[in-house]
């Protein structure tokens, strides 16, 4: 498995994994596809334009096949005000095949790289098995966000 920075054209191998994002619940009170819009025009606009300092990568496996992708940004802490590295959005084509490690191992090593203390990430609850790959990582829980709809 091999990561490299991604590219305009991995648009629609990005886009076809964005209905993973769903599968275990709309987050924050969306809709399945406010959340599939919304995401898919945000990485795409982050492939068209990239920001200075975002991270957006691309795990391929040893025949060039994508498997999966990683998008973070730089955040600044509230408390501190220094900058952090937040992972906006994880897929993998497939679980197991050592994608998922690939590309946060990558995140991490940028984070480093950058001097930044921590990386932070938003996992919705019902996805358990997320919240077991990012605990084996090293991660844990933060704060609880809590959201109301007022409409």
């Amino acid at each position: 498995m091999t990561i490299r920075e991604a590219r305009i054209d991995d648009a629609a191998f990005v886009a076809s994994l964005v209905p993973r994002f769903v599968e275990h619940g709309a987050a924050d009170g969306h809709t399945p596809g406010e959340v599939i819009a919304g995401t898919t025009r945000v990485l795409h606009g982050a492939l068209a334009e990239p920001r200075a300092g975002d991270v957006f990568l691309i795990a391929e496996d040893e025949r060039g096949i994508r498997a999966g992708f990683l998008y973070a940004v730089i955040e600044r802490d509230f408390f501190t005000g220094e900058p952090y590295l937040h992972v906006s959005e994880i897929a993998v084509e497939r679980s197991g095949d050592g994608a998922g490690d690939r590309l946060m191992a990558a995140a991490e090593a940028s984070a480093r790289e950058r001097g930044f203390r921590f990386i932070t990430l938003n996992v919705v609850e019902e996805n358990r098995a997320a919240m077991r790959f990012y605990e084996r990582r090293g991660y844990g829980p933060g704060h609880r966000h809590f959201v109301k709809r007022v409409d």
